[in-house]
């Protein structure tokens, strides 16, 4: 596959609006749906998944093109991409039960669950498919954590004006949460198309 060239601005505008990693690719919807409904929670799990992409997809992108290429174990990425997350998370619950413990506190059971976000996954293995440098790779990582942590602090500030809202019975807080994404993702595709001229 060729290498896609893009201009780093606009690599980093498509990662984090046009083609948002939890909008656009779906990835990261769980924590995005069961976080949401507060505002500083969402804000901090946002931040922290964005520290853990930036850092796990550069250290995937090294440990692909300096190790499993050059051996031709290609095929050992994903084990070897899990196993780097996983530790990236562990040493960050480390760093924030000793540092800041009220912030890790606050997380609880979250934390551990940033090790199977599929959005963190999913963007060192796009980096890698799609042929980025290193650069490219970095540029994507922080647009891609930037974008899952945007829509998952304007889903918490939407869903505090839902709780004074009537909502069907049937839809529910799950529901609604959905069709919140759903119109973000049109607002985002709209923005995306008219920065490219599309409109």
């Amino acid at each position: 596959m060729e290498a896609l060239h893009y201009p780093l601005l606009g690599l980093l505008f498509s990662a984090a609006i046009s083609e948002n990693i939890a909008l656009y690719y779906f990835l990261g919807i769980c924590p995005l749906i069961s976080i949401s409904s507060d505002l500083k929670a969402s804000f901090n799990m946002g931040v922290a998944v964005s520290a853990v992409m930036l850092i796990t997809t550069a250290a995937n992108w090294a440990v692909y093109h300096l190790l499993l290429q050059p051996l031709a174990l290609e095929y050992l990425q994903l084990l070897f991409f899990v196993s780097i997350i996983a530790a990236t998370v562990q040493m960050l619950e480390l760093f924030l039960d000793r540092f800041f413990p009220s912030m890790y506190e606050m997380f609880g059971i979250f934390l551990p669950l940033i090790t199977v976000n599929c959005a963190i996954l999913g963007v060192s293995l796009f980096a890698v498919l799609r042929e980025y440098s290193l650069v490219q790779t970095l540029v994507f990582a922080a647009g891609s954590g930037a974008g899952w942590c945007l829509v998952i602090c304007i889903i918490a500030s939407l869903r505090r004006r839902l709780d004074l809202a009537h909502i069907p019975q049937h839809l529910g807080k799950t529901g609604i949460t959905m069709l919140v994404a759903a119109v973000i993702a049109l607002a985002f595709s709209g923005l995306g198309e008219l920065m490219s001229g599309g409109l």
